[in-house]
């Protein structure tokens, strides 16, 4: 818990309010959970979009200061992952479609369940994407990151040079912990759309991470020789 920073300390009370929140609604109100809470362009759509879309600015902004000291390579992986994080977040709202009420591209009329200019709902030669990302993408390799690297990092030289080099900011145990009592929380949630919660929880505390990693030296500038 010492190596906690202020916005950790303000930011966990939320989450585990907001996990609250979502748990009593979901028991109490279903309906109101799924077409309030839950739903597109609802209240936690719109919280997971801004939270993807800071993790993304961190990205750019680390990308930017630390390119000079830490190299190329770095820098891109910072870019990259700001890229990436930033079309998850455009994705989460449907690219503004609803804001600016364009027509959904053929293609998408055609292949996303919904109807909307998005990929997470595209559902291509049977499969759901949304499954694939959600279920198999985060919840077991989200899963093998938050419990396995942290472990070997300290252990394996060759593990810690690859992931310092390209830049992959690791968890903490603190993190680590929360992430799995948030996955616990998330089961008593009886809903097929309880998997918007856990991916609430998830892009929450990847940003804390990014913001206060295990290998905090490679991001923090207080380390740099300038």
């Amino acid at each position: 818990m010492r190596d906690l920073k202020l916005l950790e300390k303000i930011m966990y009370p939320i989450l585990f309010f907001l996990l609250g929140l979502a748990i009593y609604h979901s028991r109490s109100d279903m309906a109101y959970f799924e077409s309030v809470i839950v739903s597109d362009d609802g209240l936690f759509q719109g919280i997971i979009f801004f939270t993807i879309l800071f993790a993304s600015i961190m990205c750019f902004y680390r990308a930017s200061i630390l390119q000079p000291f830490r190299g190329s390579l770095f820098a891109t992986c910072q870019v990259l992952m700001g890229i990436i994080f930033f079309v998850f977040s455009m994705d989460e709202i449907s690219w503004m479609q609803r804001i600016f009420n364009y027509a959904t591209p053929t293609f998408f009329q055609t292949h996303n369940i919904r109807g909307q200019m998005n990929f997470h709902h595209l559902v291509i030669a049977g499969f759901y994407v949304n499954n694939i990302v959600f279920t198999l993408a985060i919840k077991v390799l989200a899963t093998l990151y938050f419990l396995i690297l942290p472990f070997l990092y300290p252990r394996k030289e060759r593990v810690k040079y690859f992931i310092n080099r390209f830049a992959i900011p690791l968890p903490r145990y603190t993190q680590t912990t929360v992430y799995v009592i948030m996955g616990l929380l998330v089961n008593l949630i009886h809903s097929e759309f309880n998997y918007v919660v856990f991916e609430l929880g998830f892009y929450w505390l990847l940003v804390l991470m990014m913001y206060n990693p295990l290998n905090d030296e490679v991001f923090s500038r207080r380390t740099l020789n300038r």
